[in-house]
């Protein structure tokens, strides 16, 4: 970790790499075992994982985004196998969730995988970085997160999604190796192509000058904005509650309490 990174007490890393990793992962293969069948839900998920760590190794040496601290065991080439394994279960955990909603075309239901993921996401990352587990270089303007992150997520999920349903499966066990091999360093691409746009947009952008309606806005000082969003969410997470909708009351209560960190006062506006 670097000498400005944060870190609080909770779980030890352990806990995360020896018991989350591999329920996560064991839960993922039952369910997978029950749709395709032993090999086949070993294959997919050895691919996933493959898949996961490669997009680790991938963005840390091409970008420069984040590293991982020093607590991993097993972390080959700084990336945790753990990670690894999580990314596999989250991915065909998303992809399963967004074909019971029923959407169509199959894009559909890969942006769909994409959401759930970044919403488990939009958790995961704040608390890790503080927990210490891992550190973003730079950090960014989501609890200390980068943008860029989530919008990778979308690309790394949904784009493997779309190339699993273009290659749906039916052939052999090698045939279908190759295909999720092709498909997973299709997406790597894509992910290496947003990465670099994302990354030169934000070079290319103008300094921020505070000349434009969203600019003047945002360099004046004041909760008042914040307060717009949660004072909706807030009144909505009441009627969730009178619903008596367990699963609605707890999508609005967390919606409500993210937009907590959008009253803080933000470097722009306080230093204007």
């Amino acid at each position: 970790m670097g000498p400005d990174a944060v870190t609080t007490p909770g779980l030890p890393v352990a806990v995360h790499e020896f018991l989350v990793a591999p329920v996560t992962i064991l839960l993922a293969f039952l369910h997978a075992r029950a749709a395709l069948g032993t090999r086949r839900a070993a294959g997919e998920l050895l691919m996933l994982a493959a898949y996961g760590f490669a997009l680790e190794r991938v963005s840390m040496s091409a970008f420069g985004s984040h590293r991982y601290g020093p607590g991993w065991v097993l972390a080959p080439l700084g990336v945790p196998i753990a990670v690894a394994l999580v990314w596999a279960a989250v991915i065909s955990s998303a992809l399963a969730l967004a074909a019971r909603r029923g959407l169509r075309p199959a894009a559909a239901r890969a942006l769909a995988a994409a959401l759930f993921a970044v919403t488990l996401d939009l958790t995961i990352e704040p608390v890790a970085v503080r927990r210490g587990l891992w550190e973003w270089t730079p950090p960014g303007p989501w609890l200390g997160v980068p943008i860029g992150n989530f919008v990778g997520w979308v690309v790394i999920v949904a784009g493997y999604g779309i190339g699993a349903e273009r290659w749906a499966g039916g052939g052999g066990f090698v045939t279908e190796a190759i295909h999720r091999l092709l498909l997973a360093a299709t997406a790597l691409a894509a992910l290496v192509a947003v990465g670099m746009l994302w990354t030169l947009g934000l070079r290319r952008a103008p300094p921020f000058e505070g000349d434009t309606l969203a600019g003047r806005l945002g360099a004046t000082p004041g909760i008042g904005p914040g307060l717009v969003l949660l004072a909706v969410a807030t009144a909505f997470a009441a009627e969730a509650a009178l619903l008596g909708d367990a699963m609605i009351g707890l999508v609005a209560l967390g919606t409500a309490l993210a937009l907590f960190p959008l009253l803080r006062p933000s470097e722009t506006a306080s230093s204007g």
